[in-house]
């Protein structure tokens, strides 16, 4: 993984603060790469940038944000605790560095910032130069791998990672930060420091233990009904904005349990909310259409937090209050190539690319999910 490990170290000096205050500076081609990565980051790019802008790297570079579920932001998601306190907390290991990801405040309080991830690159500057006019060029061979990746690892960090769904993939533990943990089954963590136990700051919860042959041509009845009931129920709240505003994201094997609804309608002539929608075509990203949302799925799509391992789930997510959090100073910085010191013993060119991030909701109960559903045996 790009960002290595977290270990612990404690935070009671001044020369701990975040150095970090860099501008906006990032490279266009290395960012849509990891915005049109997979299906669920071209949809959130999509919404946060328009579909148009996903269409190809010129458009995206001059694209303004929507403001919808991409934050560019500066400041600090606050979590608690004493700066006084010299109990451990995280650091960060890097390729080349260690660098401690909180950014600490004035007053009795700090804060975890933003999780930072790095991909890094080395060029034996003898190679570099004996390459000038080689078939390959070694730094743009290079920077192809620091790209792919940033790409893969960005996608976990948002999506969470099979082998360890529930560990707040890509940053400290505590922040719990990626999708399983912000929608999710079992609530009783703390979450962006509010408690679990208030009912705004839960998700809804749909359990389905059969998707329940219909007939016609094996017809998923009972899944259809329950996710209905499921996205009906969490539309009646106030913070819920109606389905337009709602994305579902489902597991691969969601996905053909739904397919099979969509082929037994088609087939019977049924005139049912099932087709396509187009919200995302020209974003390159096919969805079906289910309760006014269109409902996508990514290879990456992990079970969320206290759900059962190797079954289907649904996410449904809404659109206004899901966001990933960009820090505005450290937007997918590239870092140059930087040549080697005098007194290396190896003579290398390093190159590097940056982003501090974190995925979030400002509001937690107009989102669901629904879990539990048996592998599907297609």
């Amino acid at each position: 993984m790009a960002t290595g490990t977290y270990e612990g170290a404690p935070i009671d000096t001044r020369d701990t603060y975040q150095k970090l205050t860099s501008t906006d500076v990032y490279m266009a081609r290395i960012k849509f790469a990891c915005w049109t990565k997979n299906t669920f980051t071209r949809a959130v790019g999509a919404e946060g940038f328009g579909v148009e802008a996903m269409q190809n790297v010129k458009q995206f570079q001059n694209a303004k944000p929507t403001g919808r579920m991409v934050r560019l932001d500066s400041g600090v998601y606050q979590i608690s605790g004493s700066i006084f306190d010299n109990s451990a907390t995280s650091t960060h290991v890097g390729r080349l560095s260690r660098r401690n990801p909180e950014l600490i405040e004035g007053g009795d309080m700090w804060a975890y910032a933003w999780h930072l991830m790095i991909a890094q690159a080395y060029a034996p500057e003898i190679d570099v130069e004996d390459n000038t006019k080689g078939p390959i060029d070694i730094l743009q061979h290079k920077m192809l791998v620091i790209q792919s990746q940033l790409m893969q690892d960005f996608n976990y960090a948002i999506l969470g990672h099979a082998s360890g769904p529930n560990n707040g993939t890509m940053g400290p533990s505590a922040v719990y930060s990626n999708l399983p943990n912000l929608i999710s089954v079992t609530q009783s963590r703390t979450v962006g420091n509010i408690a679990a136990t208030n009912s705004f700051w839960q998700n809804g919860l749909e359990e389905i233990t059969s998707a329940g042959g219909g007939g016609d041509l094996d017809r998923p009845l009972v899944l259809r009904r329950k996710l209905l009931k499921r996205s009906n129920t969490q539309m009646t709240y106030g913070e819920s904005t109606g389905p337009n505003d709602y994305m579902i994201l489902t597991t691969q094997g969601g996905h053909q349990y739904y397919d099979r609804l969509m082929y037994a309608d088609s087939i019977t002539g049924g005139k049912g909310d099932f087709g396509m929608s187009n919200r995302y075509d020209a974003a390159g990203v096919q969805a079906h259409a289910f309760n006014g949302a269109p409902m996508i799925w990514d290879p990456s799509v992990t079970v969320p937090f206290g759900a059962t391992a190797s079954t289907e789930s649904y996410y449904g997510i809404h659109i206004p209050s899901f966001f990933v959090g960009i820090r505005a100073e450290h937007n997918f910085k590239w870092r140059g190539w930087e040549a080697s010191r005098q007194h290396d013993e190896y003579p290398t060119t390093v190159g590097g690319v940056s982003v501090r991030y974190t995925p979030g909701v400002s509001a937690r109960r107009p989102h669901w999910v629904a879990y539990n559903l048996p592998s599907c045996p297609d």
